[in-house]
């Protein structure tokens, strides 16, 4: 089948070599997911990807990247919002290339608009990918939320990270597929941290309601001073720097490519994702960086996710009123040898046979039919 895929996701060595170029603030879990689900329909399809990234910093011509059966069709940028916009457009409309159907990312706008535009022209369906609520996302204006929420409930099928976004937005019964996340198997990376000691990784948004300062505060409550924190992240909320610079332990390594997290993952004593429990967070997203880092050699700990949990069970040091983010780390400096591979062989294991891009090929396959007549 021939796909149209729209997104601002690049291929990952694009998007590493964009972002330490340009020092962008990049969401890298947004990232991930696409690059991942990109992989997934490469599996007997032919995929065109229409790559809509955004540069402040400069103009970039268009380029293409094509192999056998994926070609990433990187649109042209403009500094200015409308300009970039203008063109992009334009040059999504001249594309005569025919496809059977086309995949959206539904938190941005500008991917919406020219997916539409593409498939009313050819006559052909569109699927929305739909990561979250689209007024659950930060940072977003309150009227872009309301309009891609309208675009959404016109596409033809959907693939939702949770029930209950689909419960939201398909409310004519139309074809759904549910993909909580994809993994790859951990990658074999020369690690390139330069830490001396067991540590403590945090990889993310580094804003407040992520729950960074509450990791931060837990870390320094614990007495064992062999342990350092890393943490590496976008977004970072002013302050942020001074509220970390009295240990000396803390590690601050800023928005780093995908490469060197996987490194730093890959070694950790445990990643963390500190991320408080809120009801309407849970119901429409899932945390993604909790999937990536199951698939790794260390072990995890995670504020709670519904979902999640059900998969994962007691795999995961899920932290609660008992089980608090500093008894949880506590826990996993204190863990024996034997308990930890175990806990991470059964991790891996769950990762391999519900997440992984084989398992998540085959949910595909059978979904298209139910789109492509």
């Amino acid at each position: 089948m021939r796909i149209a895929y729209f997104t601002t996701a690049q291929e990952p060595k694009e998007f590493d070599k964009f972002i330490k170029d340009r020092k962008i603030q990049a969401n890298t879990s947004n990232q991930v997911f696409h690059s991942s689900l990109v992989e997934c329909l490469t599996n007997n399809n032919e995929l065109l990807v229409f790559s809509c990234r955004k540069d402040p910093t400069q103009d970039n011509e268009s380029k293409v990247n094509k192999t056998e059966d994926l070609t990433w069709h990187y649109l042209a940028t403009k500094k200015s919002s409308f300009s970039n916009f203008f063109n992009q457009y334009t040059e999504v409309k001249a594309v005569k290339t025919y496809t059977d159907i086309a995949f959206v990312d539904t938190t941005n706008l500008r991917c919406m608009i020219y997916a539409r535009k593409f498939c009313k022209t050819k006559r052909i369906p569109l699927v929305g990918i739909i990561t979250d609520n689209p007024s659950n996302i930060t940072g977003q204006n309150p009227l872009v939320s309301k309009i891609l929420s309208f675009f959404i409930k016109k596409c033809d099928g959907f693939i939702t990270l949770t029930e209950p976004l689909n419960t939201l937005f398909n409310k004519k019964d139309k074809p759904t597929l549910l993909i909580k996340g994809i993994t790859k198997k951990p990658a074999k990376i020369a690690s390139k941290t330069p830490v001396d000691a067991p540590y403590f990784f945090y990889a993310g948004t580094l804003l407040k309601k992520y729950g960074i300062y509450d990791l931060v505060d837990a870390y320094n409550s614990l007495k064992n001073s062999s342990i350092k924190l890393v943490i590496a992240g976008h977004h970072e909320e002013e302050g942020f720097k001074d509220y970390i610079k009295d240990n000396p332990n803390i590690i601050y390594i800023g928005n780093v490519s995908n490469n060197d997290i996987l490194s730093y993952e890959n070694g950790a004593l445990a990643n963390i994702n500190p991320r408080p429990f809120m009801q309407e967070i849970d119901d429409y997203s899932i945390p993604s960086k909790v999937i990536e880092y199951a698939s790794k050699d260390a072990l995890v700990i995670s504020g709670l996710s519904t979902s999640l949990k059900d998969d994962f069970k007691e795999t995961i040091l899920w932290i609660d009123e008992k089980k608090t983010l500093a008894k949880r780390l506590q826990e996993a400096i204190k863990m024996g040898k034997a308990t930890k591979a175990t806990t991470i062989k059964e991790m891996n294991t769950i990762c391999e046979k519900r997440f992984s891009i084989n398992h998540n090929s085959k949910k595909i396959a059978k979904f298209l039919p139910t789109i492509v007549k």
